[in-house]
């Protein structure tokens, strides 16, 4: 156990290692050619470790703290603006190379990440807060991607409403589904919501950096696939970079004038990009997605990052008797 609490702050960093080890041993290593449907299951049940993850997280939040506030709806006006804008670029002019747009729109429009109320409440956000930012963000982009996509490709011949509807059919489960068992969990089984909490309130930042483990190994096999130079890779990392940074930023930035700094930094900062990776894959086209691919290993280093701080600030103030901040 303590050498686990001495390693915490960086068990994203390491879960990216060990992703990269994985995507070499099941690249390269002929003797993996019979572990591969095992790997082939664990990606497929990505979405079953998520929606024990997000049930784990729910079971802690306050829903009488889910009300809307101000700063959810600027983030919103800022992702849907930026979004906007370079629909209308890409609409109006016809780039040589306009995956770059491309791959900032898909950073724009694609939600926060269902998980980021695990991190959120492991460096001193408002999970609760948080969550109501998650339901308003994916279903802005439920209304966005059919709304703006229209405008720079055909989409799968589909209407403006069923498109919602597949949209908000992929997304909804893995959301209300455990949002709603929390509810039951807390509201009628009381001794079963304290042992959960107290017993096993870490499984599912673990469990999260399990996934992190398979998604940064699948992103850097759809990187290593996609047939692009080497300096068009670095300069799309760069640009992943650049995102990344800009979304932290401005969602600290406007959470800074409501006492919601940690927490509308995540709200913009961390994208459910596996869903980013998918649009990209269904509405656009494979060299877009490693954009998108990027910014997932670029924010969970931003995320070791303040993992890593937070630790390094409660033992400070550990030392000098004083309360942890939180939101």
């Amino acid at each position: 156990m303590h050498i686990l609490k001495k390693l915490r702050p960086y068990t994203l960093l390491i879960a990216l290692f060990i992703g990269l080890i994985c995507f070499l041993f099941f690249k390269f290593c002929s003797c993996s050619v019979p572990l591969r449907p095992i790997g082939h299951l664990v990606v497929n049940n990505v979405s079953v470790m998520l929606f024990i993850i997000l049930f784990l997280a729910f079971l802690k939040i306050d829903f009488k703290q889910m009300l809307p506030s101000t700063w959810h709806f600027i983030l919103l006006a800022f992702q849907l603006l930026i979004t906007f804008i370079i629909t209308i670029l890409l609409y109006l002019f016809d780039f040589e190379d306009k995956f770059w747009l491309e791959g900032a729109l898909i950073c724009f429009i694609t939600p926060t990440a269902a998980s980021a109320s695990v991190i959120t409440g492991k460096i001193g956000g408002n999970e609760s807060a948080l969550t109501t930012y998650i339901i308003l963000s994916n279903f802005a982009a439920a209304i966005g991607i059919p709304l703006f996509f229209p405008l720079i490709t055909e989409l799968m011949g589909q209407s403006f409403f069923h498109e919602c509807l597949t949209i908000l059919y992929k997304v909804s489960p893995i959301l209300i589904g455990p949002l709603f068992l929390a509810f039951i969990v807390r509201r009628f089984f009381k001794k079963l919501h304290h042992f959960l909490i107290t017993s096993v309130k870490d499984l599912g930042f673990y469990l999260w950096a399990g996934i992190l483990i398979v998604m940064s190994a699948k992103t850097i096999d759809n990187i290593y696939d996609s047939g692009q130079s080497s300096l068009s890779i670095s300069i799309m990392a760069l640009e992943g970079l650049f995102l990344t940074i800009v979304h932290f930023a401005v969602g600290k930035g406007i959470g800074q004038m409501y006492n919601r700094r940690i927490s509308a930094g995540q709200a913009l900062g961390q994208k459910n990009m596996v869903f980013g990776i998918y649009i990209s894959l269904t509405y656009l086209n494979p060299v877009v997605a490693i954009i998108p691919g990027t910014y997932i290993l670029w924010q969970n280093l931003v995320n070791a990052f303040q993992m890593w701080y937070r630790e390094k600030l409660l033992v400070k103030w550990q030392q000098k008797g004083i309360l942890p901040y939180s939101e």
